[in-house]
């Protein structure tokens, strides 16, 4: 199978912008606390482009059925945050991200055994965040990052590291083909980048105060994908899609509105 430039053009694009805006909520975190960052990290930064592309070689059909399978992903990536924040309290990076990561495949293994329908997909997500959100409800109002020192070829390091994992997720979805786009589409590829990058820069505890801060965030995605599934035929795909991105971005500009209200009554 040949790689069309369209694809290389996407896969490259994706690339550095999961490294911009993964660089960019980690330095907002380190400056202005978890949930800014969290609200910056759960945009649909991998899910859109990988969309846009579905869109321009599969069209709107495409699009509505393979979000059956993104709105499962998306309630399985809570149980991910929900094993990682766990995990975090007590140890390394590199065991809390494999038992996350090891959540998440397993979860997506079983998931591949049910035929899905889309109310039965809505069904899962909201369990799957209810879950999560109640059994990371006390992490909250965690530690507040604590300042480290940072060497100069730290953050550049990691970005390229962020740069190559995305590329690499993107070409495995590439060689299986646009039957796994739905489950492949909001891999937690910025939220694994994310851990990456601040586990060892503010510590495990404060890093899974930043990963509880992105649930509200990816319940809202959830409910973006759940509209693009109905309205991507009758509306058409590119309508559809610019719907879901005002949606997501709107949910989050809520949930800042709204804590800050709460904070200043």
């Amino acid at each position: 199978m040949e790689m069309s430039t369209s694809l290389a053009v996407m896969i490259a694009a994706k690339m550095l912008l999961t490294m911009s805006i993964v660089v960019a909520a980690s330095f907002l975190v380190e400056r202005s606390g978890p949930f800014l960052g969290a609200m910056i990290a759960t945009l649909p930064i991998s899910a859109g482009p990988s969309y846009v592309f579905l869109a321009m070689d599969h069209g709107a059909g495409f699009i509505a059925q393979s979000a059956v399978a993104t709105i499962i992903t998306n309630g399985i990536n809570g149980l991910f945050v929900l094993t990682y924040a766990h995990m975090a309290q007590r140890f390394s990076l590199l065991p809390c991200l494999l038992a996350a990561l090891a959540v998440w495949f397993v979860s997506i293994g079983l998931a591949h055994f049910v035929e899905w329908t889309m109310a039965g997909a809505v069904v899962l997500n909201l369990a799957c965040f209810w879950i999560a959100s109640r059994l990371t409800r006390h992490l909250e109002a965690g530690d507040a990052p604590a300042a480290r020192h940072r060497s100069v070829w730290e953050i550049p390091a990691r970005a390229f590291g962020v740069m190559c994992l995305v590329g690499f997720v993107m070409m495995a979805g590439f060689v299986l083909g646009p039957e796994a786009a739905g489950y492949a589409a909001p891999f937690p590829i910025v939220l694994s980048s994310l851990i990456v990058i601040l586990h060892k820069r503010i510590g495990g505890r404060a890093t899974a105060v930043t990963m509880v801060h992105t649930l509200p965030g990816l319940l809202g995605f959830g409910a973006a994908v759940t509209v693009m599934h109905w309205t991507a035929e009758p509306m058409g795909a590119a309508l559809s899609l610019l719907l879901a991105l005002a949606m997501c971005i709107g949910w989050n500009l809520a949930l800042m509105w709204r804590k800050k209200t709460r904070e200043a009554a």
